[in-house]
């Protein structure tokens, strides 16, 4: 986990409203240029690609009434993301763009679903580069820990309450805490046994201050570090 901890990480890559969009590979080389490691988002299209987008939905960032998963990978890599150029990569495509330049953490969505982790093993065993996986969800971690127990994997933590119990089942390797708990006494105390700790998303200067005093490295968007 140590590359991970070098630098700050960008949330869906080093964006700019409506002008570079989140989790484009414009993004990710906004990213690189800056010395940035890179948080992004994977979901499954309808042909099993893995794709490199934040919502199940193409509502927000396309303006189609279509979701992902009803579309094979095709498809998606035709539609433009709002009014720019930029196109919704697979991974594959973002593992080309970046190539091995920096640490890549990727999030799996919640509602299990092994076939994305098989998939995410498929197209990173031969990638060279630093990457790991996080989740809400306690199954996706299952999942490597049982099968591809050689990734870092982590668990994302949206509540002030984690038991030690459950970390030391899952066998993680780290642990992505939202700002608004990272102070709780439970994180704390999981960080001082040695498991780093992220923490999501700082977007201000005093939620910058607080990542510094408590934890090992922070995922951030819309401020210069």
């Amino acid at each position: 986990m140590k590359e991970f901890l070098k630098r700050p990480i960008a949330h869906r890559g080093l964006h700019k409203k409506n002008y570079i969009i989140e989790n484009s590979l414009e993004a990710f080389e906004n990213a690189i240029k800056n010395n940035f490691a890179i948080e992004c988002d994977v979901v499954l299209s309808k042909d099993h690609e893995v794709i490199v987008f934040h919502d199940y939905s193409l509502k927000r960032l396309c303006n189609l009434e279509d979701n992902v998963a009803e579309m094979n990978s095709n498809e998606l890599r035709q539609i433009n993301l709002l009014d720019t150029k930029s196109k919704i990569p697979t991974l594959e495509e973002m593992f080309y763009q970046v190539d091995s330049r920096v640490p890549i953490l990727i999030e799996i969505k919640s509602g299990f679903n092994p076939i994305i982790e098989e998939r995410l093993v498929e197209l990173t065993r031969t990638y060279q580069g630093e990457v790991a996986f996080q989740s809400f969800d306690q199954k996706a971690c299952e999942w490597f820990r049982d099968n591809a127990p050689y990734y870092n994997t982590g668990l994302i933590i949206s509540s002030n309450e984690i038991k030690k119990n459950t970390i030391q089942e899952l066998n993680i390797d780290f642990i992505a805490v939202d700002i608004n708990n990272i102070e709780s006494v439970d994180v704390q105390n999981i960080r001082k046994n040695n498991l780093p700790t992220f923490t999501w998303t700082i977007n201000n200067d005093e939620k910058l201050k607080l990542s510094q005093k408590f934890a090992d490295n922070c995922i951030f968007e819309n401020l210069l570090i």
